[in-house]
This record gives structure tokens, sequence and C-alpha cells, in this order.
């Protein structure tokens, strides 16, 4: 523990060393600049171009996301290799704008369409779709 005279006023600091000989110095009390009251007036006074309240009640909020997700929509998390998003995000750069996320679900959807689709029908898609080209 040691003392300093910081702007008139004596401030106490604990010192916290570690094995490595690392220091870190706590002020104690609220008497440190950046925690007392001359502190926060700065940053609490105006958000936004408006005054914060000192209390707000939460009595009605609703827990959740603040965007809901759309019927038949599933928001998930998952993790994928930096590549894959990388290349959907410069795909839809070069195309002029869009979304990364609908490119990824419609790859998807494609995917899983070929899956299922039975190999008559893949069959019977691909000969149209050449009949087609050839006429």
């Amino acid at each position: 523990m040691f003392f300093d005279k910081v702007g008139g006023e004596a401030r106490t600091y604990i010192t916290i060393r570690d094995p490595a000989g690392c220091s870190l110095y706590l002020a104690r009390g609220s008497d440190s600049a950046h925690l007392g009251p001359q502190g926060r007036k700065p940053r609490t006074k105006v958000l936004r171009g408006m005054m914060m309240k000192k209390e707000y009640d939460f009595s009605r909020a609703k827990r959740g996301p603040v965007v809901p997700v759309p019927p038949g929509k599933t928001r998930i998390t998952i993790r994928l290799d930096n590549e894959v998003p990388d290349w959907f995000k410069k795909q839809v750069h070069e195309a002029g704008g869009g979304n990364y996320q609908t490119l990824i679900n419609a790859a998807l959807r494609e995917y899983v369409s070929a899956r299922t689709e039975p190999l008559e029908m893949v069959i019977r898609r691909v000969i149209r779709e050449e009949l087609k080209r050839a006429s």
C-alpha cells in the first residue's frame, strides 16, 4: 500500500504484484478522479442529444431479440471455416449488394433439394433442360 498526493488530495493505492513481477495499482475508495462524482458527470449527462434518466422502468419490457425472427425462419449460431462466409460475402459484393446469409440459405436449400430429389426426377429435369437448350 502507498500514498500519493494528486490535485491537493491524498489518495491511497493498493499494489498487487504477481509472481512474474507485474504490478497493478488500485485506487482505494471513491476519491480517484476517474471513479468519483466529478468523473461521472460528463459521461452520463447526454446520450444522443437527450438527458439520461436516473431510473428506468423495465416492468413492461420483453426479453428476446430486438428484431423478431420472421415466420418460417430459425435463428441459429453456426461455426464455419473463415473461407466459407468470405466467399459468400465476395459473391454478394461482386453482385453489387445483397445479403450473404440469404445466399448461404439458398445454397443449403439447393443442396438439400438435390439430395432429396429421386434419381428419376433428376434425370428428367436434366433432359428437359438439355432439350430446352437444343431448341
